[in-house]
């Protein structure tokens, strides 16, 4: 492929999923095949005006019905069943927020029938469920100009793969300008490809609502997949199905891992890190390299980018937060303005230095934020004390949650309010 061309699919964000399970049929049909009676649609889930939330499941032969919600102490709910075998449980109130649930029938992960929004992450499927109120509109569809979202493919030498596909946002007024833009790259988690950001970060509507807010310079985001193995998402019918090999997250870059190494030894706290320790990647051949020298490249040669330090951004939740201590501790100069979400640093000379050389480079502004019951607390605290120590102009943020996407959705509006000002 040439590295110049550019393909461009259209997006479809809502993949298939496996719900026939459970399936409700419509209810205005008074019959169904054969003249068999059609069940009444169930309701679910049902929003309160309180905000609690009633979530029903139509499953008369299970035995046990868990409900499973991104919310605190949203894990293994027992649901009741009663005699039309309707399964139901109301929780709540929740929250202003786009939550993530599923059912567990018999031990067996089912979606809700009930409810047509669902995400996908990785292979992970959950339903989703919108709570509007002030905390949620930065995230909410509204009647503004919109962007573009595209998908674009690139060939990578470093990666050893002739296309991969990323994907690429575009202001509202990008196709009637010849304005050129700062860019923001915006690296998804473990688990997660170039899907992500789209469909549960929502990050297209994020930068929507900033721009036409005045609140955020227009910008273009790039969003590439972070698997270095992956040539597109899953969900796309590459290669065989079901796949030769199962997809997992690649080694993490050298300072979680070495986080993940120091859990399992019981330097830190258990939920501070994964307990299962990896090797971690060596950075040359790496996906922080290949985003380094072949995306950033390739992505000033095809779209009208400001291309500078000051003009350029990187922001990363979990294993993107990784990358992004990787990326930008590598490659001091290529980034006026860094984000890590949910990742950490070490208390270590070698790391200090390491940051020393990133400051004495020219950064604008190193944000650094995590959930206040976020696993990555720890290590997002003490990367932010190296970096103050070193004399970055950092700054911490806590949104309340865990390490889900409620809290990466606040800091992506929150740093997108500050880069390229």
């Amino acid at each position: 492929m040439s590295p110049t061309r550019i393909y461009v699919s259209c997006m479809v964000v809502l993949l298939s999923a496996s719900v026939a399970v459970f399936a409700q049929p419509p209810a205005q049909n008074p019959a169904g095949r054969g003249g068999a009676a059609v069940l009444p649609r169930v309701v679910s889930p049902e929003v309160q005006p309180d905000k609690r939330v009633t979530f029903r499941l139509r499953a008369p032969e299970a035995t046990k019905v868990l409900l499973n919600g991104s919310w605190d102490n949203g894990r293994n709910i027992e649901m009741t069943k009663d005699d039309q075998g309707i399964w139901s449980v109301t929780v709540g109130p929740l929250g202003d927020q786009l939550w993530a649930y599923s059912f567990s029938v018999n031990g067996v992960k089912a979606l809700d029938p009930g409810n047509g929004e669902y995400q996908r992450d990785g292979s992970r499927y959950e339903n989703l469920l919108m709570i509007s109120g002030p905390a949620s509109t930065p995230w909410e569809f509204k009647d503004v100009p919109h962007g573009a979202v595209q998908a674009i493919w690139y060939p990578s030498d470093i990666l050893k793969k002739s296309g991969r596909r990323m994907y690429v946002y575009t202001p509202p007024d990008y196709l009637t300008s010849n304005t050129r833009y700062p860019v923001l790259y915006l690296l998804h988690g473990g688990g997660g490809d170039e899907d992500a950001w789209v469909t549960m970060g929502r990050a297209n509507i994020i930068l929507d609502n900033l721009i036409a807010g005045g609140k955020a310079r227009p910008m273009i985001v790039v969003m590439p997949n972070g698997n270095a193995g992956q040539v597109v998402s899953q969900g796309y019918g590459y290669g065989p199905i079901p796949p030769a090999a199962p997809a997992m997250a690649p080694a993490p870059p050298p300072v979680q891992a070495a986080q993940q190494a120091a859990a399992g030894r019981g330097a830190q706290p258990a939920q501070s890190a994964p307990a299962t320790a990896r090797p971690s990647q060596p950075y040359e051949g790496s996906y922080p390299h290949s985003l380094v020298k072949e995306i950033i490249p390739f992505i000033d040669r095809n779209f009208r980018t400001v291309p500078s330090k000051d003009n350029r951004a990187i922001a990363g939740l979990s294993m993107g937060g990784g990358h992004t201590v990787s990326a930008t501790n590598n490659n001091p100069g290529a980034f006026g303005w860094i984000a890590v979400w949910s990742a950490g640093g070490q208390n270590t000379e070698a790391f200090e230095k390491q940051l020393q050389t990133v400051k004495a480079a020219g950064v604008n502004h190193y944000w650094i934020g995590a959930g206040t019951t976020d696993f990555a607390r720890q290590g997002s605290q003490t990367l932010f004390e190296v970096a103050k120590k070193v004399g970055l102009n950092t700054t911490y943020h806590e949104s309340p949650g865990a390490h889900f996407w409620f809290i990466w959705r606040q800091f992506l509006t929150e740093f997108g309010s500050l880069i390229f000002k």
